[in-house]
């Protein structure tokens, strides 16, 4: 899985630097559920976000590959059922 991560997150970075001229800032609190869903190879770069975004959160400096691909998992399943939720609901739901 790690090796899958740094292969997803190299790709994305030469994919990303080819229109880095165009790119622009997102709000990630305001990113919905469809929009995820439909991110393509953003995915993983979102969830890595998100897992960073959770660790700082609870202080917590450890990269586990498999909760991040039970979180990308948890993702997933939460956004099919909830469309127009925003990911930040879909991470507020984690736990519950």
């Amino acid at each position: 899985m790690k090796k899958f991560l740094i292969a997803a997150v190299s790709a994305l970075a030469l994919t990303m630097s080819a229109g880095a001229a165009n790119a622009e800032d997102q709000d990630m609190s305001k990113l919905k559920c469809s929009e995820f869903l439909q991110s393509g190879q953003s995915m993983p770069m979102i969830i890595m976000w998100i897992d960073g975004y959770l660790s700082a959160a609870s202080d917590n400096t450890v990269m586990d590959d498999n909760y991040t691909k039970e979180l990308g998992v948890h993702l997933g399943t939460f956004c099919k059922q909830n469309p127009d939720a925003t990911i930040m609901d879909a991470m507020s739901s984690i736990g519950q």
